[in-house]
């Protein structure tokens, strides 16, 4: 039932309605989305912590949120703690719950933040030789008479512009689709 109640209604409500509001804490509002990405690099350490219960700080924030809901996907025993415990509570309470770890949200965003600079670190491999006259893409382009043609986009038909944006680059792969997207 967990899984039909909870689980798959958030997963399809993430999928069909990421950008609606899901949390307002304190003067900030986040969505589904925001917290979908919250959630994702938690579930990550805790299959790599192999832990079948942990404590949270719950505090006003959303990776708080978030760590409770990693929690409930990879099936972990949460038990949320208040902020506001001295160390020698917390180590009690650790103590007589067998809690191999207490997560911190100072800790989760951490999380976070590598799984963005692990993104990048993938990005920036530093082992890039793409000479000018690479093919990067084939563009094909429906005529009215129903014929098709192609156009062969080289690294060399990429210029740099300034300020640096993405439109130029997503714009010479969808000749065909000008209005896409036009957040780039």
């Amino acid at each position: 039932m967990f899984y039909q109640n909870i689980i798959e209604p958030y997963i399809r409500q993430t999928e069909q309605h990421s950008d609606t509001t899901v949390a307002r804490i304190g003067r900030q509002v986040y969505s589904y989305a925001q917290l979908a990405q919250r959630i994702a690099p938690i579930m990550n350490e805790l299959d790599a912590l192999s832990i079948s219960r942990v404590g949270i700080v719950i505090k006003e924030d959303l990776t708080a949120y978030a760590a409770l809901m990693a929690c409930l996907f990879n099936s972990v025993v949460v038990v949320p703690l208040p902020e506001n415990l001295s160390e020698t509570q917390m180590e009690m309470i650790s103590k007589r719950l067998e809690l191999p770890q207490i997560l911190t949200v100072e800790r989760m965003h951490y999380y976070f933040r590598m799984t963005f600079e692990d993104a990048l670190c993938r990005i920036d491999n530093g082992l890039y030789h793409i000479e000018d006259e690479q093919l990067i893409s084939i563009i094909p382009s429906l005529k009215e008479e129903g014929d098709i043609t192609f156009r062969n986009l080289y690294a060399k038909d990429f210029k740099a512009k300034k300020p640096f944006t993405l439109s130029t680059v997503f714009q010479s792969f969808t000749p065909e689709f000008p209005d896409i997207c036009s957040i780039f």
